[in-house]
């Protein structure tokens, strides 16, 4: 096909082979845009989807980040939505001291506001595959404070 003044706006650099924490099972794949978010549309905007088939801890402790965040857990059930068999942990709060703790048990999404505490995110059963998509409106993913994971 021949260069067109519109093929920036196209990229098949979305999907991204991440190693889990050690004990965690094989290789994962991720559909993300958070890489190209700076370079790629004026980076306002950064959205990652994972596929969670099994149990794993994403997130070990409480952070925050300047800017609002938009997480969602849905069915892969593609023929009913609702089917949803899993148990997420989720902590938010004003500090990172002071979270509570919510159980996820059906397709959820949740608004993160800029510097709220967000974390512990376990997602500690997984009987039926899920879609978790994390969408930053940022072009520059960071945390404030000194988090590992």
């Amino acid at each position: 096909m021949a260069k067109s003044k519109y093929d920036k706006y196209f990229t098949q650099e979305c999907v991204i082979e991440v190693t889990p924490k050690d004990g965690q099972g094989n290789k994962v794949y991720l559909t993300s845009t958070r890489h190209l978010s700076e370079k790629w549309g004026g980076g306002h905007l950064s959205v990652d989807c994972m596929h969670i088939t099994r149990p794993t801890l994403m997130i070990s402790q409480p952070h925050k980040h300047e800017f609002p965040q938009y997480l969602h857990f849905f069915s892969e059930n593609p023929t009913d939505a609702r089917d949803f068999d899993a148990v997420i942990e989720f902590t938010v709060g004003d500090s990172a001291e002071n979270g509570q703790k919510y159980t996820i048990t059906k397709p959820t999404a949740v608004y993160v506001a800029a510097g709220l505490y967000h974390g512990p995110l376990h997602f500690k059963v997984i009987n039926k595959p899920l879609l978790f998509v994390d969408v930053a409106v940022t072009g520059k993913y960071s945390r404030v404070g000194n988090t590992p994971d």
